[in-house]
């Protein structure tokens, strides 16, 4: 299964950030990004910036509060916008026992990885959480890892710890080892120790993975925060996951 040419405006809503786009073949074009919490507050904003000459919409949420705006947002667009959960999700096996406990962007990656770039794969998308989905070839989606993105990382020091500053997070690179301030430790915390506990858990990961599949697995990189990681990963696609509402929208179309 490919991505149809034809577009399709598909709406990822994460925990910081509303990210939409029209998906073309396996071209994103016109790509927009808002912080979660203004669509939430100002959703003639998001309203105004959708774009109106397309004949199919289709989105994933994590965020109940917004699921309804959006939703009235793309059926002002098309009738029936198309959802993305664990019972749409294109032909993606599940293995996972409670799939509908799975936040429908990991499906979304999960359905993209397992058709733009081969299975066995592992996912990992940096942002507020970092996560990391595992496709094997045989069962399809497996589970994965949940840990903190950069920024919760990072805040819960200062919510935790009385005497620490709130920090800015970095966005260069930081090559010194030891801090000469709390916050340029804290800084540098982040840059080093981020970095380390990813690679840490994509070890056991691929290690996990190696005994169910013995193919050799793609590791594909995403979202917001990807930069922070490093170079880990066969791939970097920063579009994944609409992508993979874009694909499960199709099958269902098609079926």
């Amino acid at each position: 299964m490919t991505i149809g040419e034809e577009s399709v405006l598909c709406v990822d809503i994460g925990n910081t950030n509303v990210r939409f786009g029209l998906v073309s073949g396996t071209r994103v074009k016109d790509s927009r990004t808002l912080f979660t919490e203004d669509l939430i507050a100002n959703p003639e904003e998001f309203i105004r910036l959708l774009p109106r000459e397309v004949k199919a919409t289709a989105f994933c949420s994590v965020v109940p509060a917004a699921d309804k705006i959006v939703h009235d947002a793309l059926r002002a667009i098309t009738p029936n916008p198309f959802r993305l959960t664990h019972d749409n999700c294109g032909d993606l096996p599940i293995r996972y026992p409670t799939p509908e406990r799975v936040g429908q962007d990991r499906l979304a990656n999960s359905l993209a990885a397992q058709k733009l770039y081969g299975t066995p794969a592992i996912v990992i998308d940096v942002g507020t959480a970092a996560t990391f989905d595992i496709v094997s070839s045989e069962g399809g989606y497996e589970g994965g890892v949940i840990v903190p993105g950069p920024k919760v990382f990072i805040d819960c020091l200062t919510e935790r710890a009385a005497l620490l500053p709130k920090v800015t997070l970095p966005e260069g690179p930081l090559t010194e080892a030891i801090g000469r301030s709390t916050s340029e430790a804290m800084a540098l915390g982040l840059v080093h120790g981020f970095p380390a506990m990813i690679q840490g858990v994509l070890e056991k990961v691929t290690f996990s993975l190696g005994v169910i599949d013995d193919g050799d697995s793609e590791v594909i990189l995403t979202g917001g925060g990807a930069f922070r990681v490093g170079k880990i990963a066969t791939k970097h696609d920063p579009d994944l996951t609409l992508k993979g509402i874009a694909l499960a929208f199709q099958y269902q179309d098609s079926t």
